[in-house]
């Protein structure tokens, strides 16, 4: 008896006349099917099977979903003899399919699922494994992650010429540009399709050697190399697609920000918020104007000698920023790198004591390079990131106090220039910056800082995490060091070989979206994206490549504000992993045109990665925060939620 059964065909080609038409079955050889009775069949329309594959000879069933550049979709079938066999649903195809759900691959699946194991992977999405032995089924259900596949392929994309003017309809700029577009984004898709597949697949290409440790190497590369067939102009729909979700998004960005500024003006930020952020209140903050600006020096010198309580000044912190000469100050006491000192004198004494330790580490490797061949690995590693720094901001255009070409030298550390460059031509502050991350390593193998996760070395991601740390401690080295080591006692996690903080965050993420965000959620699980891996790099350097530096040190000083707490209640402080609640604002102020527009993963991964540097931080942080209390809010009347949410806000009553 057959449990399931769908039109499909096998070695579909050009001519239709080679291909073997017929219908794929789940079949039961008993009246009362079990696991051992069930085989998967394939009927030709003349009678004949073309095969028929008990179930325990599976090994795995591969879903290739239609899209605009595949339109039929197909399963592959694996057997445990090695042969691959691709079944189409020739009469399902893209243009008639409205959702993935309901595609008859998926619906293979759910007929299968019953009557054997089966673990969908989260390394390879559409894939789904049958009796796995425990060793890949432990691999297939343990997400990884490559943080630079984006970049890799993106970074070959031809910027697109700007508009001349706001006024051109929509049918000019589409005469105008549709060539342009379509033939710049068939490459991106293209690219972004590559990275995506060879990513998903398991022989990951490391950019270390392979001598070097899986922690080391950073987060997995994808091969520049990989090869694509997909033909530009089967591409076409999908790009513009995605061009115009692009082009609306920057358009709705306007009328956004001009709403923020005509409702500012007429109702005040506690309407405005309310209004553009949904129906979640923002609690006011005690003594705080809207109008003020960011927190000087001299103001957050006055607050810790008048002995104003940290959750004041935090709230303060989290609503107004810290002016560039405030951060030397305060940073080191958000993160934890030193304890609160309220006495100028000891705070004094507390900065040269840091100073000392940073130089006593120093000493460890400066000038005795020659003795310490095991850095060997690490030094190349930053040295390379450091190269690829965006130095553009004006920090950078200033010299460093020092000679720190001269430095380089004395260490015995030589830091070569980028080929086709010369060495006047690399940023001074880059030998500096280096010097502190080797610095880091030497620390980390002592092992005696209790608090510091299992990192092993440099990992790549981290010389972004201490660039801004560089560029907030205006170029401090003792106390660029000793922020960067309290940021990565926090951090650190997100870099463990086995990375595993960096899926607690993600899968954190996934129950905040589902939590909050319901609708969302079931549009990325149609789309098989609830792996996040868009938001992979978000988290992985904490946003820096989101926004300008500026913007960054805006967004760090509200995420270390909103866990500044010395424990004294006061409804603060504000939660914990508020860069999750920065991730979610992120995707749902996006949802409307993602939800109108795309229909891919691949369409997701392309708009979201085209968001970098359009996004006003002043908004992000307010609907933000707007998430944040409405988890707190929902938090009082749903006693089911899940325990890892309620921890994020349960710590931190309301107003």
């Amino acid at each position: 008896m057959d449990v399931w059964s769908a039109p499909a065909s096998l070695r579909p080609n050009a001519k239709v006349s080679d291909n073997v038409h017929g219908s794929l079955r789940v079949r039961s050889s008993s009246e009362k099917p079990d696991a051992s009775s069930i085989s998967i069949v394939f009927d030709t329309d003349s009678g004949t099977a073309a095969f028929t594959y008990p179930l325990s000879d599976l090994t795995s069933v591969r879903l290739c979903t239609p899209s605009a550049a595949r339109p039929t979709g197909h399963v592959v079938l694996s057997t445990k003899q090695g042969t691959d066999t691709h079944v189409f649903f020739h009469t399902d195809t893209y243009a008639n399919t409205s959702t993935t759900s309901r595609w008859l691959g998926r619906q293979f699946i759910q007929a299968v699922k019953p009557w054997g194991d089966m673990v969908a992977s989260v390394q390879e999405p559409g894939l789904f494994l049958l009796h796995p032995s425990p060793p890949d089924k432990s691999f297939h259900t343990s997400p990884r992650f490559a943080d630079d596949a984006i970049e890799a392929v993106l970074a070959r994309r031809v910027p697109l010429e700007p508009q001349k003017t706001r006024t051109d309809t929509l049918g000019q700029w589409a005469k105008s540009t549709r060539l342009l577009v379509l033939s710049q984004f068939s490459q991106v898709t293209r690219g972004v399709r590559q990275s995506r597949e060879a990513f998903t697949t398991h022989a990951f290409t490391r950019r270390a050697q392979p001598q070097v440790s899986a922690s080391q190497a950073g987060p997995y590369m994808v091969s520049p190399q990989t090869q694509s067939t997909l033909d530009s102009s089967v591409i076409e729909y999908d790009a513009a697609r995605v061009y115009l979700a692009k082009w609306a998004q920057q358009i709705a960005r306007e009328g956004e920000l001009n709403q923020l500024a005509e409702h500012a003006m007429d109702a005040g930020p506690d309407k405005e918020a309310e209004e553009l952020l949904g129906a979640t209140a923002l609690p006011p903050v005690p003594g705080l104007a809207a109008t003020e600006g960011a927190m000087s020096l001299d103001e957050c010198t006055a607050m810790l000698h008048a002995g104003t309580r940290i959750d004041v000044m935090a709230q303060h912190i989290f609503h107004r920023g810290l002016s560039p000469s405030a951060r030397p100050l305060m940073w080191p006491y958000l993160l934890g790198a030193e304890p609160v000192q309220r006495d100028s004198a000891l705070r004094a004494q507390a900065q040269e004591h840091a100073k000392q330790r940073y130089y006593a580490f120093l000493t460890r490797w400066f000038g005795k390079c020659d003795a310490r061949p095991d850095l060997n690995g690490s030094r190349h590693r930053i040295w390379i990131d450091c190269l690829r720094a965006d130095t553009k901001h004006s920090f950078f255009q200033q010299p460093p106090p020092v000679d720190t070409y001269a430095q380089m030298q004395e260490s015995g550390w030589d830091r070569p220039a980028h080929q086709g460059t010369t060495q006047a031509q690399v940023n001074p502050h880059l030998y500096t910056l280096s010097s502190i991350l080797l610095t880091f390593v030497l620390y980390t193998e002592e092992g005696d800082d209790a608090a510091m996760p299992p990192v092993e070395g440099y990992v790549q991601g981290m010389s972004d995490l201490c660039l801004v740390c560089y560029v907030a401690c205006q170029g401090d080295e003792a106390a660029t060091f000793w922020t960067f080591v309290a940021l990565m006692r926090r951090w650190g996690e997100n870099y463990v070989a086995d990375q595993s903080g960096m899926r607690r965050e993600l899968l954190l993420l996934q129950r905040l979206v589902a939590e909050l965000c319901p609708q969302l959620y079931a549009y990325l699980r149609d789309l098989d994206a609830l792996h996040l891996f868009f938001c992979f790099r978000w988290i992985l350097v904490c946003f820096k490549r989101e926004f300008p530096l500026n913007d960054v040190l805006r967004l760090w000083d509200a995420l270390w504000a909103a866990q500044w707490s010395d424990g004294s209640g006061h409804g603060w402080p504000l939660c914990t992993h508020f860069e999750l609640f920065v991730s979610l604002a992120i995707l749902e102020s996006h949802f409307p045109l993602m939800l109108r527009h795309l229909r891919s993963f691949d369409e997701v991964l392309m708009f979201i990665h085209s968001l970098s540097h359009q996004m006003d931080i002043a908004t992000v942080l307010r609907r933000s925060e707007a998430l944040v209390y409405r988890l707190r809010s929902r938090t009082v009347h749903a006693d089911s939620m899940e325990p890892d949410l309620r921890a994020l806000v349960l710590h931190a009553p309301m107003y």
